[in-house]
């Protein structure tokens, strides 16, 4: 069966997709914990951290990068990787959070 991720990337189910590549996809959470919330989620499947190759965690940190210099918060974000404990999704993703950098989400919109 098909993760929540997987049928977001198939456009199967709605979510405000503010970027992707050929590698990654950044959505909105949809149940934000801060002013910005995002998902950095890889196409691939990987069930949780310790099944997910390095240069894949290497490519989704990247985007975490990307994303807060392109928000000018660089010194003012968090990620949040849950795995197993509080992990609701079998399919890994990067929390991105700030309370900064909303403002310039636009940039991300398709």
């Amino acid at each position: 069966m098909a993760t929540v991720f997987e049928r977001i990337r198939k456009r199967e189910l709605p979510a405000k997709v503010f970027y992707e590549d050929d590698d990654v996809m950044v959505i909105a959470d949809h149940r934000p914990q801060d002013t910005v919330h995002l998902l950095i989620i890889p196409h691939d499947v990987y069930p949780d951290f310790y099944r997910t190759p390095p240069e894949v965690m290497s490519r989704l940190l990247t985007t975490a990068r990307m994303i807060a210099d392109r928000l000018q918060i660089a010194g003012h974000f968090r990620l949040v990787i849950n795995n197993g404990y509080r992990q609701e999704i079998d399919h890994i993703h990067i929390h991105f959070l700030s309370s900064r950098g909303a403002e310039h989400l636009t940039w991300l919109d398709r």
